[in-house]
């Protein structure tokens, strides 16, 4: 059968459609769907543990449950054993979980969430629920719950560079022992230079907005609020710079490490409910976790691998 000659019009298509194939082929695959269900029962799971500061029994429960489920879904566990002493020189034992993902790849993203909650509710606006551990709802069960999620998101679908989770003991236990988790992370981790770090602090607040850290690592910071904004979130991470937060991201930047902080800067009307007796899940939403999630994501499965891009 004689060929037939293209006409102008069919040509043109043809060749907007090759081009339109061979802009997909270098687009990186669509991030997975990120599951505000499934991450709002890791947030309750956690909290049926009780409260998790070291020596409750909520925190061996807590640390059994995360190995069990990180071990299923990641590449490798790392588990980091430590001692730190509370301000009346009590020991306290201590756990940092690291979960890899593609741990051959160097090119990595490195994500943190303290697992640990507050000893005592030294936020609480009633000075008698002072006394009383913090519940744990949004700091940080919120937190840990996103890795957890994104966690199952790495086992269905590799990510394009290698991701380590570090889920952090011992960084909010009290004023005196904070950031003990990730300090030690970084003391046995020799050298360790991830392209950037993500923070997650109190990210299901109902009322939630994410500024951006005004210490924060600008390139990072810029590709995640762009992707909120292209998610249609950014009335929830907004744009507007903010002192930097009293979480992980000091240490992590100190270690020369640029970072990424989401976290909310005013829980409940004066903050009232951060480090509060109160910190409950009334106070939160499942969607919010789910867009800090899917923001998340998208940035993380965005990442060009090295050699490309």
């Amino acid at each position: 059968m004689p060929l037939i000659p293209m006409r102008g019009a069919a040509r043109s298509a043809a060749l907007a459609g090759a081009l339109l194939l061979a802009a997909c082929a270098d687009r990186p695959p669509p991030a997975p769907e990120f599951r505000a269900e499934r991450a709002w029962s890791y947030l309750n799971r956690q909290l049926s543990f009780g409260p998790r500061y070291a020596g409750n029994p909520g925190h061996r429960r807590q640390l059994a449950w995360l190995l069990e489920e990180l071990r299923f879904r990641a590449d490798t566990v790392l588990v980091q054993t430590f001692t730190a002493r509370d301000a009346d020189g009590k020991a306290l034992e201590l756990t940092n979980v690291v979960a890899r993902f593609r741990p051959e790849l160097k090119d990595r993203v490195l994500l943190v969430a303290n697992w640990d909650t507050r000893r005592r509710a030294d936020g609480s606006p009633e000075p008698l629920d002072r006394k009383f551990p913090v519940p744990g709802a949004n700091v940080n069960a919120s937190g840990v719950a996103v890795l957890m999620e994104m966690a199952e998101l790495f086992r269905r679908q590799p990510p394009p560079v290698g991701v380590d989770l570090l889920l952090a003991d011992g960084d909010d236990y009290s004023r005196e022992v904070s950031m003990a988790g990730t300090r030690t992370f970084l003391a046995r981790m020799p050298g360790y230079r991830p392209r950037y770090a993500v923070v997650l602090q109190g990210v299901a607040d109902a009322a939630a907005q994410f500024p951006l850290d005004a210490a924060g690592a600008e390139e990072p910071a810029r590709r995640m609020w762009d992707a909120a904004r292209r998610l249609r979130y950014d009335s929830v991470f907004v744009p507007q710079p903010a002192p930097p937060a009293a979480n992980q991201g000091p240490v992590l930047r100190a270690a020369g490490i640029p970072t990424v902080v989401v976290a909310d800067r005013e829980y409940g009307p004066l903050n009232m409910h951060w480090h509060a007796a109160d910190d409950v899940p009334r106070y939160l939403r499942r969607e919010t976790l789910g867009l800090v999630g899917r923001t998340l994501a998208e940035t993380v499965y965005a990442e060009t691998p090295a050699g490309e891009g």
